[in-house]
């Protein structure tokens, strides 16, 4: 009999569903967690920590937002995250267990800081130096500055989609469709996970069958119309390689080609440099066709189908 736990750590940020035995001891669950993670990512200093041993988080979570379904575990090296927290030219710190959900530490930081909470809720942790704001149900574990076991956050305002007038319509309408729920659900259920906005584009990694991240650079300008993109290697800053593209058979091969517009689009019904001269696709491929409702997971949703196919196949490199 196995059981299904999630498991969070920096390079699985949203969690990667691990199968394990049942009736285990926790030493032995920890080493079945371990085992069971992608090859890549194993090391000899690697920890695992229950997020159910910070009973203040947990019963907390229970309480106001219901998000606890089950045993989430964090991998890392780190014992204790040394945390930092500024605002308004302040700054709190504190260690914390890695399994500790961002959401708590905003707790934390708004108590120490003395936040009004109608200032509070419009506030959000954001990676310092970056445009990443976690989720509240992911561990501070994830966000650690290489192996230092330190991580630092900015208390900033959330995206908001009406009044602010530094955001174009179509900005708004992206950062909108990114908090709504067929963006949230695929993230939630681990089909992709956003990596940043840098308007007019949008980095988002989509998960292939064999848990490997692709990372979409999607051009966004006129949203909600259609998007345009391929898959980036964040190294080099250009499109990826085509030998490092994913392969799929018969189904979805002729999608998945290089050779198209260079590399820099998809051959797909709901991409704009695709579509033009193919609009035959809208009646064959009904469900592909780009939606202005759905938005980017209409997208996200069609690439993801393509790496999770039978007929998937890892790039050889």
């Amino acid at each position: 009999m196995q059981k299904r736990i999630i498991v969070q750590a920096s390079f699985v940020t949203d969690g990667l569903v691990v199968k394990v035995a049942e009736g285990l001891s926790p030493d032995d669950q920890a080493q079945a967690i371990l085992a069971a993670l992608p090859v890549e990512h194993s090391a000899s200093d690697l920890k695992v920590f229950d997020e159910a041993d910070d009973e203040e988080d947990t019963r907390q979570f229970d309480e106001e937002e219901n998000l606890q379904h089950g045993r989430v575990f964090h991998v890392g090296h780190c014992l204790l995250v040394d945390v930092k927290v500024r605002y308004a030219g302040r700054i709190v710190e504190r260690r914390f267990v890695p399994a500790t959900r961002i959401g708590r530490i905003k707790r934390w930081a708004v108590q120490q800081l003395d936040i009004n909470p109608a200032d509070a809720n419009e506030l959000v942790l954001q990676v310092a130096g970056t445009s990443i704001q976690p989720s509240r149900d992911q561990h501070v574990g994830n966000f650690v500055e290489g192996r230092t076991c330190t991580a630092t956050f900015d208390l900033v305002r959330s995206y908001t989609v009406n009044g602010d007038s530094s955001l174009s319509q179509e900005h708004a309408k992206l950062l909108e469709h990114l908090e709504a729920a067929p963006f949230v659900l695929g993230e939630m259920n681990g089909r992709w996970r956003l990596r940043d906005v840098a308007w007019p584009y949008v980095f988002v990694d989509v998960l292939a069958k064999d848990k490997r991240a692709y990372t979409l650079r999607l051009q966004c300008d006129g949203y909600p119309g259609m998007p345009t993109g391929a898959f980036w290697d964040l190294t080099t800053g250009q499109w990826l390689a085509a030998h490092r593209w994913p392969r799929a058979g018969a189904r979805f091969g002729s999608a998945l080609r290089t050779d198209w517009q260079g590399g820099a689009a998809l051959y797909i019904p709901c991409d704009r440099a695709s579509i033009a001269g193919h609009e035959v696709w809208l009646q064959l491929h009904p469900a592909w066709a780009w939606s202005p409702s759905v938005g980017i997971s209409r997208y996200l949703e069609v690439v993801w189908t393509m790496l999770n196919g039978d007929d998937y196949v890892a790039p050889a490199a």
